[in-house]
């Protein structure tokens, strides 16, 4: 059970690769043939007598010369056959990896399509879980998959590790937390390896997650701008003290104003909408934000005028709890997490979202 969160950073870190294969160049070593040695051929001495004289004359033969060798004939040259891509054996579904990353070896979820049609780069989302959850039960209260087959995306759910002391999985959200472990090294290994062996587009990466996931979604826009190219929290955003992205990333965010876990106001510290605001500033957006309202209980800021024209809005989820808006889960979880409205869907919204951009336009 989660945690209510608390007003340090490190609390935060409470609550809420393919590995990349190196060729051995093999060196191989030419040995080169000894000169071939030419004989020279010598006529014999012929002995020729007169009467009681002789004389004895030697008469040597001329050198013989040596043939050159024909030429070889040019071999035809082999015909260039393209190399098979890596994704062309993926398998449609669930598929159940073991992928290690700088000596940390995370349980990871990739699910392809059953529309994959075996070489077009696919768009793919990465789900981070919440702490102490895993890529299987974000798998469920998310339902990414579903969504991802009838789409006809790819979307990956790792699992985070357990640091020394603690007792449930959480994600790195700042370098000095775990220094038994790289969360973001491992996020660059797994993004790697979706593009070298699961046909991964490098220019449609995307980035959501739930609680402490949403909060590493938040690390990976200001620490890997040039890699997502879109993202998406839920229940948790967080501006790092030193945030300076690479380039505009477009983000949504979703928050309840009754989130016990992570408070929408913070206690006065790390005040949710303003810590959002916080990424508008960074990518030239409008200060003040456009507010229209969504179904009965949501209000969506968004913001305008942003560089590059990108797009970022703000979900405020009027009395909602610490939940992944429009889950089928939601109803059996009110006692434990509050409140979750269904005017809104985190993961429709979410995908539709993330899927207008590409860090190629």
């Amino acid at each position: 059970m989660i945690r209510r969160f608390i007003s340090v950073l490190l609390a935060f870190v409470l609550i809420a690769s393919a590995c990349s294969s190196n060729d051995s160049a093999n060196t191989a070593t030419a040995t080169a043939d000894s000169p071939a040695e030419t004989d020279e051929s010598t006529a014999s001495e012929s002995d020729v007598a007169a009467d009681d004289s002789a004389e004895e004359t030697a008469v040597e033969a001329d050198p013989t010369p040596t043939e050159e060798p024909a030429p070889a004939a040019t071999p035809e040259p082999e015909p260039t056959v393209a190399p098979e891509p890596a994704c062309s054996a993926l398998e449609p579904g669930t598929n159940e990896i073991e992928l290690t990353v700088n000596g940390d070896t995370h349980q990871t979820f990739v699910f392809v399509p059953s529309s994959y049609d075996g070489a077009t780069p696919m768009p793919t989302v990465l789900n981070w879980h919440g702490r102490g959850s895993n890529g299987a039960q974000q798998i469920a209260y998310s339902a990414y998959q579903t969504l991802a087959e009838e789409e006809g995306f790819m979307v990956v759910h790792p699992t985070a590790l357990v640091s020394p002391g603690d007792t449930a999985t959480t994600w790195e959200l700042i370098d000095d937390q775990d220094k038994t472990r790289d969360d973001l090294g491992f996020a660059d290994g797994l993004i790697d390896e979706l593009i070298a062996n699961w046909c991964a587009d490098a220019n449609r990466i995307y980035t959501t997650g739930m609680s402490n996931g949403g909060f590493f979604s938040a690390r990976l826009v200001c620490e890997r701008a040039e890699r997502i190219a879109g993202a998406v929290s839920v229940a948790g955003t967080y501006h790092l003290d030193d945030c300076e992205p690479s380039r505009p990333v477009p983000y949504l965010a979703f928050h309840g104003t009754d989130d016990e876990t992570v408070p929408f106001n913070g206690s006065g510290w790390l005040v949710m909408p303003d810590e959002f605001a916080e990424f508008a500033v960074d990518f030239g957006c409008d200060a003040e934000a456009a507010t229209e309202t969504i179904g009965t209980d949501v209000i969506r800021h968004n913001y305008t005028n942003c560089d590059n024209g990108i797009a970022m809005s703000f979900f405020e989820i009027t009395d909602g709890g610490h939940t992944w808006p429009g889950s089928a889960l939601g109803p059996a979880l009110v006692d434990i997490y509050g409140y979750q409205t269904m005017d809104v869907d985190a993961t429709v919204l979410g995908w539709e979202f993330m899927s207008q951009f590409s860090l190629d336009s």
